[in-house]
């Protein structure tokens, strides 16, 4: 089983054109638990719902996933605007007080006996708690790989010593070209992965959007990972989350970072063709190999994965 750990909010998507699509299913932890689901039928989703959360959305998580929600008696579902510019830019517009959010996050104390063992987790919490309490209950836990999201928030220059603390104790770091520029103050893609590996961390994976995504562990080359065409790109929200997802499985299945990136391009590119985190699970794995092969066929010179 694989795990996804941290927010499920309902998007209200405002679009360049004008055109808005609301109450869409989204949230970190749901992307990237479908980026799980694209190659694994065992994956399992802790996060909390919130009590107007809709009872359509939660079945579909059900189908999708081994959904765990721990309580919050009274909260409401998080919610946010996702707004979109015609050059891709998105800005992110949290609806819900940030306590609020915090609250409805899950708490190490949490994790069901049942996620014990599991061949990786990707982890969406703030820092440095209870990131460090989540860690070593998923290391007694006897989890896979730990893969961490930054916030927004903590990508900031003035958390750089801090970061030097943490990276040693996960596995992946997984920051957007934006935040990590903002952490690290370095602008050149391939300085800022040496200086996130620098920090400690085993494996660094750089998503860059348009301009690709960047992978290296301790002492390798970094690997620029192609693309996996989508000619009709709906929705950009999530496909970073699901991007390392995919990674996650990708790393537990081959061992090779590289081609883990390229497991977690197919998955952005599923997350890029429609509205809502949850998509169909029709010979979804097949239609994912055969993404991946044409993929491995580009080689790495081609435009890298969009994250």
């Amino acid at each position: 089983m694989f795990l996804s750990i941290g927010s499920v909010v309902i998007d209200d998507i405002v679009l360049p054109d004008g055109r808005t699509r609301m109450g869409v299913l989204g949230g970190g932890a749901t992307h990237a638990a479908m980026g799980m689901r694209v190659w694994s039928g065992r994956v399992a989703l802790l996060a909390a719902l919130g009590r107007d959360f809709p009872e359509a959305d939660r079945r579909d998580l059900e189908r999708a996933f081994d959904l765990r929600s721990p309580v919050r008696r009274g909260a409401r579902a998080p919610r946010a605007w996702q707004l979109y510019e015609p050059d891709g830019r998105r800005t992110h517009v949290d609806r819900t007080d940030v306590d609020l959010f915090m609250a409805m996050c899950p708490r190490p104390d949490e994790l069901p006996a049942e996620h014990a063992g599991a061949r990786g987790a990707r982890l969406e919490c703030g820092a440095p708690d209870p990131l460090r309490e989540w860690v070593a209950r998923l290391r007694v836990a006897g989890c896979g790989p730990i893969l961490w999201e930054p916030w927004n928030v903590f990508c900031r220059p003035e958390n750089r010593a801090l970061f030097g603390e943490l990276a040693p104790l996960l596995d992946v770091v997984s920051p957007n070209l934006l935040q990590a520029r903002r952490l690290t103050g370095l602008e050149d893609p391939r300085r800022v992965l040496a200086a996130l590996l620098e920090a400690g961390v085993r494996l660094a994976v750089l998503r860059m959007g348009e301009a690709g995504s960047l992978v290296a562990g301790q002492g390798e080359t970094p690997v620029a990972v192609p693309a996996v065409p989508v000619a009709n790109i709906v929705d950009m929200t999530g496909a970073g989350n699901a991007y390392c997802g995919g990674f996650l499985v990708g790393l537990a299945e081959t061992g090779d970072p590289g081609q883990a990136g390229r497991y977690g391009a197919v998955s952005a590119s599923f997350a890029l063709e429609q509205f809502g985190a949850v998509f169909s699970l029709d010979e979804l794995r097949a239609r994912a190999e055969q993404r991946l092969s044409r993929l491995t066929g580009r080689g790495s010179d081609g435009p890298a994965a969009l994250g």
